[in-house]
């Protein structure tokens, strides 16, 4: 009997078999991806940050205080003293916390881009740690996974 167009049921339910399983196994995958992208952006934006209060004071020639919320999930960059103008002032996602390990609030971009002291800060979500280290002179700090 010769075929017209079209496909048989028997046909159409394998391929919707097949589709199915592969969209049940795919999907933990795209949740794992999805929260590792959210952890890359939000060290990334930290880091810009950061970046951005040592190029402000070098700019502008005035210091920048940066202060970290201990225990809150938040920081602030103002101008010249903590109640200074507000340049950022952000959230981190949900369940990141921050902790103070030895630096201690706050902590100044110098108008040179020195920080005025070394320190660490601890970035803290459930199992997984970052550590924010701040080095004396020229200014710069480095983000590294525990």
């Amino acid at each position: 009997m010769a075929r017209k167009n079209g496909f048989t049921l028997l046909e159409l339910l394998i391929v919707l078999m097949i589709v199915s399983t592969l969209t049940i196994v795919a999907i933990p995958q795209i949740d794992r991806l999805k929260k590792a992208k959210e952890e890359t952006h939000m060290l990334e934006q930290l880091t810009d940050d950061l970046l951005y209060a040592q190029a402000y004071a070098l700019t502008h020639r005035q210091s920048v205080v940066v202060v970290f919320y201990n225990a809150q999930g938040r920081y602030r960059m103002t101008e010249r003293y903590t109640l200074g103008r507000v340049l950022i002032d952000r959230s981190l996602p949900s369940p990141w916390k921050i902790e103070l390990a030895t630096l201690q609030n706050p902590l100044t971009f110098l108008a040179n881009g020195n920080v005025n002291k070394s320190g660490t800060v601890l970035l803290k979500n459930g199992k997984t740690t970052y550590k924010l280290v701040f080095l004396l002179g020229k200014g710069r700090f480095y983000v590294q996974k525990l």
